[in-house]
């Protein structure tokens, strides 16, 4: 490389608008008019509908070091890095009502202050000594906890699903959550079904609503991060019952249920049984912004976050949807995962392509068996479903006049002004005051940032870069033009380096604010380049070494769930570090 480049901590940097209707001469384009580099992040934007596939690693430590960073990227995507606080749940637990061999008791309690999670609890009777819990959200059916069929779908196609072997009761069709939850009842399991934001009792805010400003999106506050948080507490309250083992802990919920399924799994440690229902895919990731947040599936997806939960126990299940495939696309990828840890029995998963989308008895009785065998239950297999009595759904509300939503109680407004002030203080109490906590505050601050810029924060090296022309000299400077970017990340960014005749080590950064169609305005080139600008400058920017900086000029790109600018002003600054 030449002089020049051979040493970037001899000049100064700057990354290149294009313009579209800038001169051929202009020193400030790198790239002929009407082109663009050849950067993957400059492709189509990647949408819940795209291909997220997952590729197992190629060793177990490699695994390791991926899922503790898919981990953590879960967390900040949803605003639980650093985790709030867990305050006592304090819950109310009432109005037990009778079945034949489980009973129903109604529960509320605040996951944050004020904020209230509901649902209904089912404990089989004549148990004896600690038996295993089964946590359940319910995702997208009508009116969630209170679904009932006949209201949502009719008569007819009750009827219909009986006939197609989907249900074997009319009980079943009508009330599949209710059906579920008394059948694992019957099994020997205390059963939490809890609301999700928004649906049944859950009135204080509205389904994925409330958080759709830029306010919420900067501050990581989002329905998804909510939603999550609840279910983070819906387990702590599951555990908090004396009555429960918190060794044999299942989750199983169907499509928005089951994205809290693999999620709730993929950061917590506790549950030791999952089984995410037609949600797994590579393909439709999530409808609803209950399931999306920011920073969440930058390079990585649906699959991969269920396989976070390796090598302890995944069963799936499939039907013609967007999770038809699984077998074939997902699973296989799984099951390596699992072998690396000599767990191939550990992960199942089935399509039913002759049902659309579902939860259905079919599917119920296929969790059923994976739950009795995992849960260690001892149920004579294979285990089918019950007929069962159910419950009138207004029945199942957890207020009443003796029981009313607490006066506490505050709507989104409130709750994110809650939310913002515990996390200011959280992030107060990070700022380093010595070596120590900036050690936290790094691994903290730090780890959030590589999330947001989309890399590691420490991942510097290896910038290659590809000469455009020969380096040439002006009155008092020279310059050089190229495309740099991270070896084998298919990036190029267009460089324009300017190196002053009598440069004495320092490097300026200059970010440009200029869109992307709009070229740098000779006026400020030539200020920019004459002598007196180049020369005598001490600037110095994010490194201690002295030269090691570079002139920015921004551009704004479509881009595929990454930052250009961050990202690429990070790999240039650390290329000299």
């Amino acid at each position: 490389m030449m002089r020049l480049l051979g040493s970037i901590a001899c000049g100064i940097l700057v990354v290149a608008t294009l313009a579209v209707r800038a001169a051929e001469k202009d020193l400030t384009r790198v790239l002929k008019p009407g082109s663009a580099p050849a950067d993957s992040r400059l492709g189509p934007p990647r949408t819940l509908d795209s291909y997220f596939p997952f590729t197992p690693p190629a060793s177990k430590e490699n695994w390791e070091r991926r899922r503790q960073s898919v981990r953590e990227q879960i967390l900040i995507a949803t605003g639980l890095w650093p985790m709030p606080e867990r305050l006592p749940l304090q819950p109310v637990i009432h109005g037990k009502i009778n079945r034949d061999d489980y009973t129903i008791e109604k529960v509320f309690f605040a996951s944050y202050p004020g904020h209230y999670v509901s649902g209904s609890l089912y404990r089989p009777k004549n148990k004896i000594g600690k038996v295993p819990g089964v946590l359940c959200p319910h995702g997208h059916w009508a009116n969630g906890r209170f679904f009932d069929g006949l209201e949502a779908y009719g008569v007819q196609r009750l009827k219909a699903q009986i006939q197609q072997g989907a249900e074997k009761t009319i009980e079943g069709a009508r009330f599949p959550l209710q059906a579920r939850c008394a059948q694992l009842a019957r099994m020997g399991c205390v059963v939490f079904h809890y609301d999700m934001v928004g649906t049944a009792d859950s009135h204080q805010i509205g389904h994925a609503a409330g958080f759709t400003d830029a306010e919420a999106d900067l501050r990581l506050q989002s329905a998804m991060g909510l939603q999550t948080f609840n279910s983070i507490r819906a387990l702590d309250f599951l555990l908090s019952l004396p009555d429960v083992d918190e060794k044999r802990i299942g989750v199983t919920g169907a499509s928005g249920g089951g994205t809290q399924t693999f999620i709730l799994c993929a950061i917590d440690d506790r549950p030791a049984v999952a089984f995410p229902a037609v949600m797994v895919s590579t393909a439709m990731q999530g409808g609803c912004i209950c399931e999306n947040c920011s920073y969440l599936r930058q390079n990585t997806g649906n699959v991969e976050f269920a396989a976070l939960f390796a090598p302890k126990p995944l069963g799936m299940s499939a039907a013609n949807d967007w999770t038809k495939e699984i077998e074939t696309k997902g699973l296989p990828e799984l099951k390596a995962l699992y072998r690396m840890y000599d767990a191939k029995g550990l992960v199942m998963g089935k399509a039913y392509l002759q049902f659309d989308h579902n939860y259905n008895q079919v599917s119920r009785e296929l969790m059923y068996n994976w739950f009795n065998k995992h849960l260690r239950l001892g149920q004579p297999e294979p285990v089918v479903e019950r007929p069962f009595v159910p419950m009138p759904p207004k029945e199942l509300s957890v207020y009443d006049e003796s029981h009313p939503l607490p006066k506490d109680a505050i709507g989104v407004e409130e709750l994110r002004k809650t939310l913002s002030s515990a996390s200011d203080k959280q992030l107060a109490v990070l700022l380093p005051k010595d070596a120590a906590s900036l050690t936290s505050f790094r691994r903290v601050v730090g780890r959030a940032l590589a999330t947001m810029i989309g890399e590691p924060v420490d991942q510097t090296k290896e910038i290659e870069a590809a000469i455009l022309e020969k380096e040439t000299v002006h009155a008092g400077y020279s310059s050089q033009k190229a495309l740099i970017g991270r070896k084998g990340l298919g990036e190029q960014v267009p460089v324009l380096f300017l190196q002053a005749a009598d440069f004495a080590g320092t490097v300026v950064v200059w970010l440009h604010e200029c869109p992307w169609t709009r070229p740098i305005k000779r006026k400020g080139l030539s200020g920019m380049t004459s002598a007196r600008a180049l020369s005598g400058h001490k600037w110095q920017v994010g490194h201690e070494k002295t030269g090691t900086a570079g002139l920015l000029v921004a551009n704004s790109p479509q881009l595929d769930n990454s930052v250009l600018l961050p990202t690429s002003l990070h790999g240039l600054l650390g290329a000299e570090s």
